[in-house]
């Protein structure tokens, strides 16, 4: 019997026009080896599946090919190299993977190697995958090859997280990003797999695949193979969703009616529901979190500031589950005891505090209301999205300061209230940069007073258990798909 190969490896793009949703990277490759213009070394960063791998070795099996023509850069896939890069036997293509090999003893192997002249085409191609696991011994190792290679190699650092990779090393690489699919290219390219598999996929199910992906086209052939053995007859929404552990959203969304109803135990009991049809908890905390999303969308549009604040609450404690889940001792627990707590919340309409073990969700509330003589005006749902408008034209930096900042507007007169003295105080060395934004929305009069809740200036606020507990790094966090790497003190 064959050995089965994974419908992934077996539809890896062979060519650059079969690379799907990464024109700019794609033409700018070629572009460089048909001009001869090939850089010694380039860095492919993006999350994971989309396509960083595949984009590498066609760069290494065009450069090596003795087939193409000399005006393009498409592999022939026929002459000698191609079909061993295409293989996985050629010589001229070493790939290391940095999360095995991340020590100073393999870089200085590989800088003992880099001499030696390739065995069958021009270049030898080292494809350094997950390279932001690399030690920082390894870097300096590594970085010391790239300012002086050899002519004949070319270096492809693959990863995740560039913001690991030194500036240093990003110095001498040619950066391209590669993004994430959308869901169109995803369920076009699985319906391209499946006709010539010739496995009927049902339209809806391609698109519950493609979903499910969240971007990434090597998770969606990966489902997609799952499904294969189920191909007796053609694959249904619903054989696809019990196959991947997948809820029906219609009991999601009667789960996620229970949690903002506040009926604590009508959502443990919908849960468990859920559970016995046999979803994963992952998928099903992503699935509320796609109802609690979609009905945030829907109160902003009809300027229902409240409703629109309690979603917020909800899908920013949802956000924490999701990532909880994964390292959960017990996951099961973890999610029953905040969607109790969730609806309690919403039962009582209070904030408590969460266990331990539980999610910790920084509740979003308004500000107390100020003395008489102060501003006590909450801001409509139009001057609510002004300040958001302006907001997204300031650069991430800065718009971090004032993700904290709780709005009031009376004419030309802003008022922001900051809960942590930190944040008002940064907030004001940024606020020449806000400044024209807010004139642009108030008018040229317009002017800004920060303000710190309770009058609280001088009091020391209380240090969080961890940074990752502070509600402005968790804002941060959430906001910019980000995580913490490292904490450094700092004076005020």
């Amino acid at each position: 019997m064959p050995e089965y190969q994974s419908l992934y490896r077996k539809y890896r793009s062979q060519t650059f026009a079969d690379l799907v949703g990464q024109d700019a990277a794609s033409r700018a490759l070629q572009g460089a080896i048909v001009s001869r213009r090939v850089a010694h070394a380039y860095l492919f960063s993006g999350s994971r599946g989309t396509g960083k791998t595949s984009a590498a070795r066609l760069l290494a099996k065009a450069l090596n090919c003795t087939g193409r023509g000399r005006d393009s850069a498409e592999p022939c896939n026929a002459c000698q190299s191609c079909v061993e890069m295409t293989a996985g036997s050629a010589l001229d293509l070493i790939e290391i993977d940095a999360a095995s090999n991340r020590g100073i003893d393999e870089i200085r192997d590989l800088r003992e190697k880099v001499n030696l002249a390739p065995a069958l085409g021009p270049f030898k191609v080292y494809i350094i995958d997950e390279a932001h696991m690399l030690t920082e011994p390894a870097f300096n190792a590594l970085l010391k090859t790239l300012e002086e290679p050899p002519g004949h190699i070319v270096f492809v650092l693959c990863t995740t997280d560039a913001q690991k990779i030194p500036l240093t090393v990003i110095g001498r690489c040619q950066q391209f990003v590669f993004r994430r699919h959308s869901e169109e290219q995803i369920a076009s390219r699985l319906s391209y797999i499946a006709g010539t598999e010739k496995v009927s996929v049902d339209a809806d199910a391609m698109a519950l695949i493609a979903r499910t992906a969240q971007g990434s086209m090597r998770d969606a052939v990966g489902l997609l193979d799952q499904l294969v053995p189920l191909a007796s007859g053609p694959i249904s929404l619903e054989s696809a969703r019990s196959l991947l552990g997948i809820a029906d959203p219609r009991l999601l969304d009667s789960l996620l009616d229970d949690v903002l109803a506040g009926r604590a135990a009508e959502a443990l009991t919908e849960l468990n529901r859920v559970y016995a049809a046999g979803a994963e908890l992952r998928q099903v905390v992503r699935g509320l979190m796609e109802g609690c999303r979609d009905r945030l969308v829907a109160a902003l549009s009809k300027r229902d500031q409240t409703t629109a604040r309690r979603l917020s609450s909800v899908l920013d404690a949802l956000l924490h589950l999701d990532g909880e889940v994964r390292r959960h001792a017990e996951p099961r627990f973890l999610v029953e005891a905040t969607l109790a707590r969730l609806a309690v919340e919403a039962e009582t309409g209070s904030a408590t505090q969460p266990a331990v073990a539980a999610p910790v969700v920084e509740q979003v509330s308004p500000p107390p209301a100020p003395p008489s003589h102060e501003v006590g005006r909450r801001p409509a749902g139009g001057e609510v999205r002004g300040w958001s408008e302006g907001l997204e034209k300031l650069n991430r930096t800065v718009r971090a300061v004032y993700l904290d900042a709780q709005p009031e507007v009376d004419g030309s007169l802003l008022v922001l209230w900051f809960g942590y003295g930190v944040h008002h105080k940064k907030a004001q060395e940024q606020s020449a940069q806000l400044m024209p934004h807010v004139r642009a929305w108030l008018g040229d009069d317009a002017k800004i007073d920060y303000r710190l809740r309770d009058n609280d200036a001088t009091k020391p606020a209380q240090r969080p258990a961890s940074p990752e507990d502070d509600p402005f790094v968790r804002e941060i966090v959430r906001r910019f798909d980000g995580r913490v790497t490292r904490v450094k003190e700092v004076s005020e």
